[in-house]
């Protein structure tokens, strides 16, 4: 843990004296991560602020604020990989499904920092009120619980987004090694831990919902929290979490029992346009079905670094509202074809008047005309001879383009929100625990409301397939950082799709287990016991 502690007592160092993060200016420069020199609640409220801003990784594209969204594109089914316009030294090995004992992949090292400055954060604050209890200043009784809750939420959130990277699914063997395991602030700057059991660390991810669970608000509360927490983790984020993280276990009945909590006092209904998800930005602007958002914005107190999320798939570039040259992952024909988009049946209109070089096209050409919303609104289509990348320009086919990201069309791009959380997750969720339950008229109204708010017809619950239902989820959560881990969940194959010559992966496969990358395991003797 030598560079992760360095990287992460460096990050403290910065965010508390950069004059480019004026929101942590009053607070004092710390050399040490864990520390016993915090002098008030407003110190532990910049910590959370920091944690936030810690799962950034600080700087580049790093973080685990979208680079899981690619890491799941690449391996999964759902994406297709145009290797003829790869040039970086991983991008194949991933998409091959060939990684083996490769730990040198830029894409995962980014990724470690990011989570461990975060936890590095977390850490201290629980840490801090653990040994110390609250300040007795103003802030102290009414802010403590929630900022040790928002710590709690954020360790069990970065173990789980990366613990199903680099260990075994949950019940393929729960006493296989996974990831280290973070839960105390350290002093010591050469710790060199071991990994954890993937039982160690789901233990203790429950144990931190369950108790922030308990101490979250259920909403921002005017005139006590600060206006920056209206965009960070609330109870309901909790309860996501907690459904989330027992499906993951394949514990349906407690799956439901958290799904029930967050989607039963219709707080986030499903009453808009899918694109209305995907298009915000700015303080506390969200669509209404977003649970938790990683945020884009600049105040006086918070600054929050762009997400990398669509690099490698998305249509529109980061920073302009442009096509992005560096796309390398369209949506795959097996995903296409078996949910009924097939590229060769869309309907595509407001094309350019030519082709280029002589005529360039914009993100506002390539439209697809559906009565499916979510395909009309988040997906582009550039038909044969219509790309501008040069790599792409000789194309005789059409290849469909997921639009999801950098949506803002005022100003800078870069300033969009990430929703981690949608409730329509949780009603595919409850559709399928539903399903399997025998509770067929259940998971049918589930399953109708997202349908039905995507612009399609309802389906009656007599004829009602579990196929539908992984079919629905597919649209509705591709590239969203869901499909690996919902097969899984399951007990599904993870199917080859586009990959020639490739047979489908059990969901217990070691194959898609990353190792520890290099910053690590270079420098921690411990890394691989």
């Amino acid at each position: 843990m030598k560079k992760i502690l360095f990287f992460s007592a460096v990050l403290i160092s910065l965010l508390f004296t950069s004059c480019k993060k004026e929101w942590l200016d009053k607070a004092q420069p710390q050399t040490n991560l864990a520390t016993d020199q915090w002098g008030s609640t407003s110190d532990l409220e910049r910590l959370i602020a920091g944690a936030y801003y810690g799962i950034s990784g600080y700087e580049g594209f790093r973080g685990i604020i979208g680079l899981q969204h690619n890491h799941e594109a690449l391996l999964s089914d759902l994406g297709y990989l145009h290797k003829n316009a790869v040039t970086g030294d991983f991008e194949n090995s991933l998409y091959d499904r060939n990684i083996g004992i490769r730990n040198d992949v830029s894409l995962y090292s980014n990724m470690w920092r990011g989570a461990y400055m975060g936890l590095a954060l977390s850490n201290e604050i629980i840490g801090w009120v653990e040994k110390n209890g609250p300040f007795k200043d103003q802030y102290g009784p009414i802010w403590t619980d929630r900022i040790v809750g928002e710590a709690l939420f954020l360790r069990a959130w970065i173990h789980f987004t990366m613990v199903r990277m680099h260990g075994l699914p949950y019940g393929a063997d729960n006493n296989s090694k996974s990831i280290i395991l973070k839960n105390t602030p350290s002093k010591d700057p050469f710790p060199n831990p071991e990994r954890a059991t993937v039982k160690e660390v789901y233990d203790l991810i429950l144990a931190d919902l369950n108790k922030a669970a308990t101490l979250l608000p259920t909403a921002y509360r005017a005139n006590i929290d600060p206006l920056e927490y209206q965009d960070r983790a609330s109870r309901p984020a909790a309860h996501f979490l907690l459904s989330r993280v027992y499906f993951q276990m394949k514990d349906l009945p407690k799956a439901k029992q958290f799904a029930d909590s967050v989607l039963s006092a219709n707080k986030y209904p499903l009453n808009q346009d899918p694109i209305e998800a995907f298009n915000k930005t700015g303080l506390a602007t969200k669509g209404n079905e977003v649970v938790w958002q990683y945020v884009q914005y600049s105040t006086a107190q918070q600054q929050w670094k762009a997400s990398p999320i669509g690099y490698m798939f998305g249509f529109t570039n980061r920073g302009s509202n442009t096509i992005n040259g560096g796309r390398l992952i369209s949506a795959s024909d097996a995903f296409l074809n078996q949910v009924g988009w097939s590229a060769s049946s869309l309907t595509i209109t407001n094309l350019p008047s030519g082709t280029p070089p002589g005529v360039q096209p914009t993100a506002n050409n390539f439209n697809i005309t559906s009565n499916d919303k979510r395909l009309a609104q988040l997906w582009k289509a550039i038909p044969a001879g219509y790309d501008p990348r040069t790599e792409f320009t000789a194309y005789t086919r059409t290849y469909v383009w997921c639009n999801k990201s950098n949506r803002n069309t005022v100003g800078s791009n870069l300033l969009f929100s990430v929703p981690f959380m949608r409730s329509a997750e949780l009603y595919l969720t409850r559709a399928y625990i539903s399903f399997t339950q025998g509770d067929k008229s259940a998971a049918a109204v589930d399953l109708n409301a997202v349908r039905v708010r995507a612009g399609l017809n309802p389906v009656l619950a007599a004829d009602l397939t579990v196929d539908m239902i992984h079919q629905e989820r597919m649209r509705e959560l591709v590239f969203e950082d869901d499909r690996l881990y919902y097969l899984q969940a399951i007990g599904l194959p993870i199917p080859p799709g586009d990959r020639t010559a490739t047979a489908p992966l059990d969901w217990k496969s070691p194959t898609l287990v990353i190792p520890i990358p290099n910053i690590e395991s270079d420098v921690n003797p411990n890394a691989g016991k």
